[in-house]
């Protein structure tokens, strides 16, 4: 018997938002029906995605600035509005600070439960980086819907901590992979890598500033025999074929859009190494543990990355790989990223105890957790 129908709120395309796609599995097995309502980056996108529970894709005029909040908020509300109207309806998930607003105000409208999940410290954003007056009204905005809830999610201890000076609850369900068999991995061939040489990795449904993939591609200098394959969007994933140009080293890098997450797991079984890169310039990469560095362990691909405080200590402290030594300078940054995969493939960790810290580290073992975050708003 059905528990009733929650809608999870995104602001973005549902399509490769995989923790929203574990939560509304993980929201089916508990015996509710997810709702999944998020938006469409192209007009003649589909309206909706195969999905195993209902999806709906909004279309907005602007998917930037000031203009795109207010018609994301419009758009959720009517979508919340729509959902509320063929019954049912007992809960709202909201993902992320953009989709709380709607959330809230339909929660106390209907006198609904509310989920909110944070799968960043969303003020501490690259977006708002000096940019003082959006962050600021962001942080009012925050305060102002904090004052509703009672407890919410987040994605590793640093950002909770920092959520919890708010007054709030914060329980912690890290970006972990579900518990399945490896993933077949896929030609080489088919990818366009070599076959006899060693490719590094970074996958990334967006690389925006400062997350590493030009720092990679940099790194290409100092490792004449080694080839990097990026798979994502973002700024930086679309300006490094022109850096690779010009640094002499576009034969060597591998370009791959978005894909679904079945083969996205195959392509990173077929690769060597991991990376991930992101440089301490927020506070909000500063203290990530990005989903990558599980889907690589997952995948028994050991990893290097960046030195910080909370994903270069999960590398040490699990023997899962090489931490970059923390330099300035985008060469200093270069050298040092080579110099680490260089140690790495030295010394790699065994595929047996990168299959051991994977086991420990899955999302089924947080699943108590995440429908705990449902709750009465205040």
């Amino acid at each position: 018997m059905s528990r009733g129908r929650i809608a999870v709120l995104v602001s973005n395309d549902l399509s490769f938002d995989q923790r929203v796609r574990k939560t509304c599995a993980t929201l089916q097995k508990a015996g509710y029906e997810p709702v999944l309502i998020g938006r469409r980056m192209v007009k003649t996108d589909a309206p909706s995605i195969d999905r195993p529970y209902p999806t709906q894709r909004i279309w907005l005029r602007a998917s930037q600035g000031p203009m795109f909040y207010l018609l994301l908020q419009q758009g959720l509300l009517k979508a919340l509005n729509e959902v509320h109207a063929n019954g049912g309806l007992v809960a709202i998930w909201a993902n992320d600070l953009d989709t709380l607003g709607p959330a809230v105000f339909g929660g106390r409208k209907w006198k609904l439960d509310v989920a909110y999940d944070s799968h960043e410290w969303f003020t501490e954003a690259e977006g708002l980086k000096n940019k003082p007056v959006r962050k600021g009204i962001w942080t009012w905005w925050q305060k102002r819907m904090f004052r509703h809830l009672r407890r919410m999610l987040t994605v590793n201890e640093s950002i909770a901590k920092a959520y919890r000076a708010e007054g709030l609850e914060v329980d912690v369900v890290p970006n972990v992979p579900e518990l399945s068999p490896p993933a077949v991995p896929m030609s080489r061939a088919d990818l366009g890598w070599p076959e006899q040489k060693t490719v590094l990795l970074i996958q990334g449904a967006f690389m925006d500033r400062d997350r590493g993939a030009l720092d990679a591609v940099r790194s290409l200098v100092h490792l004449p025999d080694i080839h990097l394959a990026l798979i994502g969007a973002g700024p930086e994933f679309d300006e490094a074929p022109e850096l690779a140009s010009a640094l002499g080293v576009r034969d060597r890098l591998h370009v791959h859009e978005r894909m679904p997450f079945h083969e996205l797991c195959r392509c990173t079984v077929a690769a060597d190494v991991g990376l991930s890169l992101d440089r301490s310039t927020v506070d909000n990469f500063k203290f990530s543990l990005p989903n990558k560095l599980f889907d690589y362990l997952h995948a028994g691909l050991p990893v290097v990355c960046s030195d910080l405080p909370v994903a270069g200590r999960f590398v040490t402290e699990e023997g899962v790989g090489q931490v970059v030594e923390t330099v300035k300078g985008d060469d200093g940054v270069a050298l040092a990223t080579s110099k680490a995969v260089l140690a790495l493939l030295n010394n790699k960790p065994s595929s047996e105890h990168l299959s051991e810290v994977a086991s420990r580290y899955h999302w089924g073992s947080h699943e108590v957790t995440l429908l705990q975050a449902i709750h009465p708003l205040r």
